[in-house]
């Protein structure tokens, strides 16, 4: 009688596996749940319409009056491996790719470990890189329907931005946004991280949001600069976010080219991906709650 109800016992503490089908529809419902929040806050994004045109203006006037300086002056018409009109494509497509990748998980997961949030993320059955991940795709179909097309339909007429350099490349440049998505999520899960030892990280979220529009090459690109920058910056993630793509718009990533920067944002992904991962790992085994 004893050994039928520890046989009993043994078979009732079986730890509990989510099938592959649950994972799908448990994550799917975090894209879904992300979507319809972000839908319900609709009418803060039409602002950012306006304040996204308004930064492609900015530059779009900067960069003409610097080509048109280099033509009094009888310079080359070409700076970087880009001429004018080049340039002002160039600044449009870095905008209009950052509103559909651009999220705040570095900040929401920082304010969850500052505000105590966490310990109750901690104890569901469900992995926060994971789940953040798949908000973030959310996210992104609903900014790109809401937020990234309307720009699209302002900025491209407005500024007279040049097509893609063909069907194909305009398809390849969709999916490198795709996973320049993946590499900027992954890098704020990272900096989110940097709550559990820091505690409260609001300079380095600040550092991070000037930052980051810089070296991913939104605001200038990495041709413009000397070439140990150059060097330097093609060790790092941040081209494979904003740079890459737009090349690929513009034709300049073509063949060979164009395989080996969609292989580096795929390589940058998974790296990102294992290091988030990891230090995850090692961050949650000393997770001090404050709050709650």
């Amino acid at each position: 009688m004893n050994g039928v109800l520890q046989d009993a016992g043994a078979a009732r503490l079986q730890p509990w596996r989510r099938t592959p089908a649950g994972s799908v529809g448990l994550y799917g419902y975090f894209v879904r749940l992300a979507f319809l929040k972000f839908l319900a806050y609709r009418l803060r994004y039409y602002t950012g319409v306006v304040s996204y045109t308004i930064f492609v203006a900015g530059h779009y006037y900067l960069y003409l009056a610097l080509y048109a300086g280099r033509a009094a002056e009888g310079l080359p018409a070409s700076i970087g491996g880009l001429d004018v009109r080049e340039m002002v494509t160039y600044v449009a497509i870095s905008w209009i790719g950052r509103s559909l990748y651009f999220n705040n998980i570095s900040r929401d997961l920082a304010r969850m470990v500052t505000e105590g949030e966490i310990a109750m993320h901690l104890i569901k059955p469900f992995h926060l890189q994971s789940v953040m991940m798949f908000e973030a795709v959310g996210e992104a179909g609903f900014r790109l329907i809401m937020f990234t097309i309307p720009i699209m339909l302002v900025v491209v007429p407005l500024f007279g931005v040049g097509a893609p350099a063909s069907v194909a490349a305009l398809g390849w440049t969709f999916v490198s946004f795709a996973l320049s998505l993946v590499i900027y999520s992954q890098l704020g899960f990272l900096v989110g991280c940097l709550a559990f030892a820091m505690k409260n990280i609001q300079g380095v979220l600040r550092a991070q949001m000037v930052g980051m529009d810089f070296l991913t090459g939104v605001v200038v690109p990495f041709t413009f600069f000397p070439g140990w920058f150059q060097v330097a910056v093609a060790w790092l993630p941040f081209q494979a976010i904003s740079y890459v793509p737009v090349m690929i718009y513009l034709g300049k990533r073509q063949g060979p080219d164009l395989a080996q920067g969609l292989l580096l944002q795929v390589g940058w992904a998974v790296v990102l991906t294992i290091t988030a991962r990891l230090v995850w790992r090692v961050a949650t085994r000393h997770v001090t709650v404050q709050g709650g």
